[in-house]
């Protein structure tokens, strides 16, 4: 049985999270209904994370396995027709039977959007959390470079979620402003649930004046749920990007360059 991956964006507005679950819609649930249709026999789709309720993807990766070849282009487009608006399929590759889209991925890539101004534009609401009172930019540039490298992020995670080792590394952190929309830039080896929202609600209240610099500082090295910011809403995140190591993908779309 041949293996492929794919490139998956989505709203995160209809579903539930990507992961299937019972009596709920699911990107996941609506991605193996469409190979299902394909195939003539349920199939079963791997994704390389997991998004919360209302969380959108621009980059999310998945991988398959089908009773018969495809040529990945016609593959694409017969799984389009098959899926909802809310969900597009970017690209396939066919790939060796070892791939696994979550296992094999080296980082991951999240960005956060933020509009902070007291009017917004109407068009940007579904993808933006929208901040109306002023905030201090200056001490969360000082703050970002303190967040890379290896920690302890328990404190930035859900409670019920957090595993017994909550480390993991941040590759890259960065905040760009142009006017009020502001960029979050998150990469790492690994999230835990909540990780993105729950740093971009501490910073917003670190922005804010609601935190000093220092009091998320400490919780690097440790802390409760309780001692972080709120949790900043989904609909303002985007799973952005997977890295691999090669790429499944043996000649980049002009798409991904465009958005990269």
């Amino acid at each position: 049985m041949p293996r492929y991956a794919a490139e998956v964006a989505y709203l995160g507005a209809p579903f539930a999270g990507f992961q299937a679950q019972p009596n709920r819609p699911s990107v996941q649930g609506v991605l193996e209904a469409a190979l299902g249709a394909l195939s003539g026999a349920p199939v079963r789709c791997h994704g390389a994370g997991r998004t919360d309720a209302g969380v959108h993807a621009r980059g999310q990766v998945v991988h398959f396995d089908l009773p018969r070849p495809w040529d990945p282009f016609r593959l694409r487009g017969a799984l389009a027709a098959h899926l909802p608006p809310s969900v597009e399929i970017l690209q396939v590759a066919q790939v060796p039977d070892s791939f696994h889209a979550r296992f094999d991925a080296l980082w991951r890539e999240y960005r956060f959007f933020l509009w902070n101004q007291a009017a917004c534009v109407p068009h940007l609401r579904p993808f933006v959390w929208w901040v109306k009172s002023p905030l201090d930019w200056t001490p969360i540039q000082r703050l970002l470079p303190s967040l890379r490298g290896r920690h302890d992020f328990g404190a930035f995670c859900r409670s019920v979620d957090r595993p017994e080792d909550s480390w993991r590394t941040l590759l890259h952190v960065s905040c760009r402003r142009r006017g009020p929309l502001v960029r979050f830039r998150f990469r790492g080896d690994g999230f835990l649930t909540n990780m993105v929202r729950i740093l971009v609600g501490t910073l917003e209240g670190v922005a804010r004046g609601g935190m000093e610099p220092d009091a998320l500082l400490n919780l690097l090295e440790g802390g409760g749920r309780s001692e972080a910011g709120r949790t900043a809403p989904p609909q303002g995140l985007f799973f952005w990007r997977v890295g691999y190591a090669p790429s499944p993908w043996a000649t980049p779309s002009s798409f991904h360059d465009r958005v990269q």
